[in-house]
């Protein structure tokens, strides 16, 4: 009976090993087209996933809606949504709701991203080549170069003044990454005069939440490091929609001062409707889709909630809103234990402190 048990948990084992291989080799893409198939990846380390994905996501919630309540110098109190308001808010929500995205709201996919990400995934692709490509447009390079100088990547002393150098620095994972960043960047310059610090902080904190999504992934399951860095990205596309739709709703209403918590309501309950939308609408991969549904115990799913949470509260912190002590008990009331996220808070505290010297 004992050599018998044995077996049988040699077999299942076995099974379970033969499982995660399998899993391991599948190649998430950016569309529905599988890329070829990556090198094996370094196992994870044994760390303990969220505990609660209910309360991760409950706590990212809260958090992000206090950071919208800064970006939109929203008051303490909610005040009553009289009607003039309300019917500004339908109209948005019916401009929002139709069947054919209006591409006045909605961004087109930057038309050099899949390109670069098969030539990034694919082995044979010389660095040189991914570099002429990228140098072929200025403004993404001095983007590419900037992010990878900044805290969130930057582990050398010496600067990184090629982008062959910050393919050897940074890696392929973290600068696939880094260049989707730099693509959408330009999205989220303020160009209007209500409200102009919400696009700012948005990026801010979305640019802490991809790192911070990466540094997860690479914890729990790396071959998910590029795709927990998009699926950030993709979400952050949702609350930029509504934010422009609402400010075009009160261009229809001139003799209304613009209410904040209408603009906050209105993020929180159609943002990540239109990022999922906007997913879709650029034929991002299945997987990506379900995370921004917010699949529970997912894995990409995890990384979005823990990079936005970590992002917001670095963001919080730095501009004084919050203490040091508020933070540990917000991660650690989101089930979030220390071995998942000290290193992570790490790297994002150093870009926060580097921003404040600047």
């Amino acid at each position: 009976m004992v050599v018998a048990g044995i077996l049988v948990a040699i077999l299942l084992l076995a099974a379970a090993g033969w499982a995660a291989y399998g899993r391991g080799r599948r190649a998430p893409s950016m569309t529905t087209t599988s890329p070829p198939a990556m090198p094996a990846a370094s196992p994870a380390l044994p760390v303990s996933p969220p505990a609660d994905a209910a309360a991760l996501e409950a706590a990212n919630d809260l958090c992000a809606q206090r950071l919208w309540r800064l970006a939109f110098a929203a008051p303490a109190l909610v005040p009553p949504l009289v009607r003039a308001h309300a019917r500004v808010r339908d109209l948005i929500c019916a401009v929002l709701q139709v069947d054919t995205l209006d591409p006045n709201y909605f961004p087109r996919r930057p038309t050099l991203l899949p390109q670069l990400m098969q030539a990034i995934d694919d082995p044979d692709a010389a660095s040189d080549k991914i570099s002429r490509m990228i140098a072929h447009d200025p403004v993404l390079t001095a983007d590419v170069l900037r992010l990878a100088n900044s805290s969130l990547y930057r582990i050398s002393p010496a600067p990184i003044e090629t982008i062959q150098r910050a393919l050897v620095v940074c890696g392929v994972d973290a600068l696939r990454g880094i260049l989707a960043a730099a693509m959408l960047r330009p999205v989220f310059r303020a160009s209007r005069s209500n409200f102009p610090r919400f696009p700012r902080m948005l990026w801010d904190r979305t640019e802490r939440a991809a790192r911070a999504a990466e540094l997860y992934a690479a914890k729990v399951h790396p071959q998910d490091r590029f795709e927990a860095q998009l699926v950030v990205l993709l979400s952050a596309l949702g609350p930029l929609v509504v934010y422009s739709a609402a400010l075009d709703g009160y261009t229809r209403a001139p003799r209304l001062t613009p209410n904040p918590w209408l603009f906050i309501e209105l993020i929180g309950s159609l943002g990540l409707k239109m990022s999922q939308r906007i997913a879709r609408d650029w034929q991002s991969a299945p997987r990506l889709v379900a995370a921004l549904e917010k699949s529970s115990g997912e894995t990409l799913g995890n990384a979005l909630h823990v990079g936005e949470l970590l992002g917001a509260l670095a963001l919080l912190e730095s501009q004084r809103v919050i203490t040091g002590d508020e933070r540990l008990a917000t991660v650690n009331g989101a089930g979030l234990r220390a071995d998942l996220v000290d290193g992570i808070w790490a790297r994002l505290a150093g870009a926060g402190r580097s921003e404040e010297g600047t």
